[in-house]
């Protein structure tokens, strides 16, 4: 009796059912079909809406999460890690002083303590999330559904799963009519081929192997070595398509790279060389007073009190000035051509003879403010010139300390606002410049509350309105 093996069967299987899904026009509907399918027990049941629907966690039956006590646990281990590691390390195993800290815990391990707990706690919360959702899912039988595609447009579905406890085919599918719903289909099984057409496969491998190819390339390169240029695929600092500041060129006719300024025109950051505002001095006057060429003048001497100050031109195309004696300033090259006057030049500049900002209680006060901030150490808050560094420079009698100026002196109550502000602009002989922490206007309006204090000391009755000169007569 021989023994006979049964053959396989040609038929094709069946398609495994997977479950029944349910289809209704609103919101309403389903939440009415997933009260009725959560009271008769079903668990493993999911909603498919196009926008979120409020109360669908309810009506499914759907419990609280216990990703927040996994995170809650996660964050107390990496807490518990932090303190016993420092314990142990820095209190057992290597005891080591810092900074005269005592071993084990201190105040210190508080950030280590920390950053673990966020760690242990943002590892558990995003792979705990990955894991209760059952991700990743690549593939869902709910997509065999032709009419699925409607649940991001305007549909909403129910789903029974076929593996809840209590599933029954004919009992589900009659549960689900008994909600009247438009379309009720059972998800089965795809029968779709699943084998990879030959010619993917095929594709996907030349793919493979052209990206081998550039690997291949750079391995060589940096094995092997070569008298050629290297080749630049991202130009770096070592390598640029530039010109540099001496090479010639061709895309100019002059054959030059470095370009001359366009002539009417100043540069980006010299604006203020050129406008009054910011130099005390008109420079167009200037150029027309010296037939338009630029001149300035260097004090030889420091100006005495009621004589002139000892001025010498010097043209901008000249050699350099002599060298200037006490307390003057040489006038750089660049000064000369720029026609810049240099800190301490003499007093023949077209001055501003006017303040180009408003004598309101606002600039005054912001002038007072500035003046008693940066010059009242030296001149004093009246301007005698009897601020506190005099006073100590005075008080230890060493014998080179010169007094500052007093503002009140004839030779700076004649000076003009524009020579004042340049003086504060460029400094003067042991007076260093304010250029750097006083902005133009807060220099303007120093000068607004200087001229404020000369008048102030140098007034007369004729100086005060008539309608006020009432409240100075004494009383009888």
């Amino acid at each position: 009796m021989s023994e006979h093996k049964p053959r396989k069967s040609s038929e094709p299987k069946p398609p495994r059912a997977f479950g029944w899904m349910a289809e209704y026009a609103d919101e309403h509907d389903l939440l009415v079909a997933a009260r009725k399918v959560r009271d008769s027990g079903y668990t493993k049941t999911d909603a498919f809406t196009p926008f979120p629907v409020h109360g669908i966690d309810e009506a499914l039956g759907i419990k609280p999460t216990i990703l927040p006590f996994m995170v809650l646990c996660a964050g107390f281990t990496g807490l518990c890690t932090a303190l016993l590691m420092q314990w142990w390390m820095n209190g057992v195993d290597y005891k080591y002083i810092i900074s005269a800290k005592p071993f084990g815990l201190t105040p210190a391990s508080i950030p280590v303590a920390f950053e673990l707990t966020i760690l242990f706690s943002a590892f558990t919360s995003f792979l705990g999330m990955i894991a209760l959702n059952q991700l990743p899912k690549f593939s869902n039988p709910v997509f065999t559904n032709a009419r699925f595609d409607r649940a991001t447009d305007d549909r909403f579905f129910l789903y029974v799963n076929a593996a809840d406890k209590y599933y029954n085919r004919e009992s589900v599918k009659e549960l689900l009519s008994g909600t009247h719903p438009d379309s009720l289909d059972e998800v089965l099984e795809d029968t779709t081929p699943s084998a990879l057409p030959r010619g993917i496969v095929l594709t996907a491998l030349l793919l493979v192997l052209a990206g081998l190819i550039p690997a291949m390339v750079i391995l060589n390169m940096r094995a092997s070595f070569s008298d050629l240029p290297r080749l630049h695929v991202f130009f770096d600092m070592d390598f640029q398509p530039k010109k540099k500041a001496q090479q010639p060129t061709t895309i100019f006719a002059d054959a030059r790279v470095m370009r001359p300024q366009v002539k009417g025109t100043v540069a980006r950051g010299q604006l203020d060389e050129q406008d009054p505002f910011y130099l005390g001095y008109d420079p167009s006057k200037l150029s027309a007073m010296n037939g338009g060429q630029s001149v300035f003048y260097v004090a030889t001497q420091p100006p005495q009190d009621g004589q002139p100050a000892d001025a010498k031109p010097a043209d901008a195309a000249a050699a350099p000035a002599e060298p200037a004696q006490k307390d003057a300033t040489p006038a750089a090259p660049a000064a000369q051509a720029a026609g810049t006057p240099a800190p301490g030049a003499g007093l023949n500049l077209p001055w501003i003879d006017k303040l180009p900002i408003e004598a309101t209680e606002e600039n005054m006060k912001l002038g007072k403010t500035k003046f008693e901030t940066f010059c009242s150490t030296c001149h004093g808050y009246a301007g005698y010139g009897d601020g506190l560094v005099h006073k100590r420079a005075d008080a230890l009698a060493q014998g080179y300390w010169l007094p500052p100026t007093s503002m009140h002196i004839d030779r700076v109550r004649k000076q003009p606002v524009g020579q004042i502000f340049h003086t504060i602009t460029k400094g003067q002989g042991k007076m260093a410049s304010y250029a750097t922490v006083l902005t133009p206007k807060e220099r303007w309006a120093v000068v607004l509350y200087v001229r404020a204090l000369q008048l102030s000391r140098n007034a007369s009755v004729e100086d005060v309105p008539v309608e006020s000169r009432a409240q100075l007569e004494p009383s009888k």
